[in-house]
């Protein structure tokens, strides 16, 4: 749950009025005053949320829409009081287009009473607090990005979509250039980063932009006082547009490549040398170095004395992979240059990653006379390689809690959501094991059993829960993901999406399920009562139609509150994705059913088949109640229904069944259908029931869908669409009749 920030925790809500009437307006104010500070006056105030009647709308339309977009991301919201029956000129939320926020959030009828006046209110003023809190956590991430950008040693440049203007540039790349900020956003790339010629660099631009990111050596900088720099350049998109700004990491490489050309010009031996250089006689048994430089020595550790004579491999060890050690042994075998990535060991037994380039050096009639070998520690890019691994795991799901472990478990990193969420800082988890969060309601058994899922490769999905900082418990939904490298299991990446709300959403549905069927049975009893005796009061027959209509909706609330049970019995179990449902028995057992029910109707079933789908007993509410609305709503005096199954339509790949239940009715009003084929319901379009909801819930509980289509020359067919099922595979549900 997204808690409020400190300073709206301590202070009351400040609301203003705008409301035409000053009976009206005194009301609202002494309403709200019982829980909001209340601002007067004809001026708009900065305040928490604003309440203005439909005639106060356009003196104040401007203003409001005016602080509204000034405040954005913040929310702010409007509640508008409109009469009943109004069709003014004020756009409801749901009509509101363009750009920014919309002007009208809420909109109560007028008269309005105190608990819905109270419960709008404190549904915008929550998500007012919502909003407060997101753009403070946006505001501190971007705090937190801007550090990182401005404190890092590499020049960085954020090049606009177009690829003719920076953007954004850190200290670093001001340093690189001598340009300072201001200067530098007013050039074009082009005018200080360049290539031989515009198009390369504009080719780089775009190969950077189809792929989302890219590296090269061969770019340059040329600085304020005219001084051309060799860069090394990494470049990545900062969205997934195509048109996207693209950000580049350059580091000055200009000494490391006059160095290598002058390596060149000495030795062909020295050609782009890294730091470490060995040279190697392969006439010799063994191909033992004869030649180790400086580098080389302050790389592993070892003398030029315990180096010279040996084979390079004595700094090979138990974490040295067969497959780059193998390249190298063929290329020397075939007297080919070489270049792989291994792990090595230094002298005092530490590990570092070693870029070898090895390359035959030969004499004027070809043949070869050495090895030339260069070495480069690249631990920390390859650290850094994995870190940004790592990292995109966890970004993908930042919008839930994720923190990663190494191999025994200790945290190494963790998200800004599980800080938020466990009351944990970062530099108070890492370091520290997940026990910080243990609550005590899960036994060892549990524990037990996720390490052996994890160790075995395995992801361990849960429920548990867990404790806070500040000791509160908190329900979550676990998935503990193991990451490895090619040999073994690395580290571990958890995810936990917090379900304290909807724990207790599901207990108030329960409680309010109960409080909805038994007050309605009662309300509808004591209805039915008082028609009753009104019927037998009254004489005249007009008076007994209007009985007629209160008996009838009496009627409809009562099937209204049997059906709030059966919405409810839907979703307390998860589907049986596995079980294999008798179709073909089930629509004979609900015709059946039906038939002795409704006399009058005639009912016809076609299923040349014995077919099974994937459901389970809940896919006969579903049938029971489409079959019969097809027959409560029709206007004929013999209502006609057909069952059906056909083969799915082309389009559709895999195996499914499509039932069909076609009627001979008045056809499904077009704002019922549209309603049930969006599967939303709006303020202004919404359905008159809930038994297609019924049937739309229980065929989606399976994966499946309903469509609705015309039945010419009158009625409608429904196609129910259900994955089909082997019942050689899976346990099957058959009808009770059949037991």
């Amino acid at each position: 749950m997204i808690g409020r920030s400190s300073h709206e925790a301590s202070a009351r809500h400040t609301i203003q009025l705008f409301v035409h009437g000053d009976n009206d307006r005194d009301a609202l104010e002494e309403s709200l005053r019982e829980r909001y500070d209340v601002i007067d006056g004809e001026t708009l105030h900065p305040a928490d949320c604003y309440v203005v009647d439909e005639p106060m709308v356009p003196t104040y339309r401007d203003a409001l829409r005016e602080h509204k977009t000034k405040v954005h991301p913040t929310f702010t919201p409007v509640l508008l009081i409109q009469k009943e029956g109004s069709r003014g000129t004020v756009p409801l939320p749901s009509e509101q287009n363009g750009d920014g926020p919309p002007l009208i959030d809420e909109v109560v009828p007028a008269p309005v009473d105190r608990k819905t006046l109270f419960r709008r209110v404190g549904n915008l003023l929550a998500r007012r607090e919502q909003s407060v809190e997101l753009s403070e956590r946006y505001e501190d991430v971007q705090t937190r990005f801007q550090r990182l950008f401005e404190s890092t040693n590499d020049a960085l440049f954020v090049v606009a979509p177009g690829g003719d203007g920076i953007s954004e540039c850190n200290p670093a790349a001001c340093d690189l250039v001598g340009y300072s900020r201001d200067e530098l956003l007013s050039l074009s790339p082009t005018e200080t980063i360049y290539a031989d010629d515009c198009e390369r660099f504009q080719a780089f631009l775009r190969d950077v932009r189809e792929s989302g990111q890219g590296s090269t050596d061969d770019l340059a900088c040329l600085t304020k006082a005219g001084n051309e720099r060799q860069l090394e350049v990494s470049a990545a998109t900062l969205e997934e547009s195509g048109e996207s700004s693209i950000i580049l990491s350059a580091r000055d490489v200009t000494e490391r490549k006059a160095y290598a050309r002058e390596l060149e010009l000495k030795s062909r031996a020295m050609d782009e040398a890294p730091v470490g250089i060995t040279i190697t006689d392969p006439d010799r048994e063994d191909n033992p170095m004869i030649y180790v430089n400086e580098g080389f020595e302050a790389l592993t550790g070892y003398s030029a004395e315990a180096a010279v004579g040996r084979n390079c491999r004595f700094l090979q060890g138990e974490a040295t992979r067969e497959q780059p050690v193998a390249e190298m042994r063929k290329a020397i075998d075939r007297a080919e240059p070489v270049s792989v990535e291994l792990r090595n060991y230094r002298k005092d037994g530490s590990q570092f990653w070693d870029r070898v380039s090895i390359a035959p050096v030969r004499d004027q009639a070809g043949n070869v006379t050495n090895y030339v070998g260069f070495q480069e520690d690249i631990t920390e890019r390859k650290e850094r390689e994995m870190d940004l691994q790592l990292f995109k795991k966890a970004v993908e799901n930042a919008g839930q809690s994720v923190f990663i472990t190494d191999s025994d478990g200790v945290i190494q990193y963790v998200n800004p959501k599980f800080e938020s969420r466990s009351g944990y800082t970062r530099e108070e988890a890492v370091g520290r094991t997940p026990r910080i969060l243990k609550s005590g309601k899960q036994g060892e058994e549990f524990y037990d059993r996720m390490w052996q899922t994890i160790l075995a490769g395995d992801q361990w999905d849960a429920h548990l829960v867990n404790r806070r900082k500040n000791g509160e418990l908190y329900h979550v939904d676990q998935t503990i993901s193991p990451i490895a490298n090619d040999e073994e299991i690395t580290h571990f990446v958890t995810i936990e999406a917090d379900v304290t709300n909807r724990r207790l959403r599901e207990q108030q549905l329960e409680v309010l399920n109960r409080v909805l069927r038994h007050n309605l049975r009662n309300a509808v009893n004591v209805i039915e009562g008082r028609a009753a005796m009104l019927r037998k009061a009254l004489d005249d027959d007009e008076l007994q139609t209007h009985v007629s209509a209160i008996e009838d909706r009496s009627t409809a609330l009562s099937s209204l509150a049997d059906k709030t049970a059966t919405v409810r019995s839907l979703f307390d179990t998860e589907a049986a994705t596995q079980t294999a449902c008798d179709v073909t028995g089930l629509l004979t057992e609900v015709v059946d059913e039906l038939s002795d029910e409704h006399p009058d109707a005639m009912f016809t079933v076609s299923t040349p088949n014995s077919l099974h789908a994937r459901a389970d007993s809940r896919l006969k509410t579903a049938l029971s109640e489409l079959i019969e609305n097809a027959i409560v709503h029709n206007d004929k005096s013999t209502p006609e229904v057909t069952v059906t199954t056909r083969s799915p339509s082309e389009d559709r790949t895999g195996e499914w069944i499509e039932l069909v239940v076609a009627d001979n009715g008045p056809g499904i009003p077009n704002h019922e259908q549209e309603t049930i084929e969006r599967a939303e319901e709006t303020p202004l379009q919404h359905g008159t029931g809930i038994g297609l909801w019924i049937v739309y819930w229980t065929i989606s509980l399976y994966g499946g869908e309903i469509s609705i289509e015309e039945n010419a020359p009158r009625g409608t067919r429904l196609v129910l669409s259900l994955p089909q099922e082997s019942v050689d595979s899976s346990p099957r549900i058959v009808p009770a009749d059949t037991h």
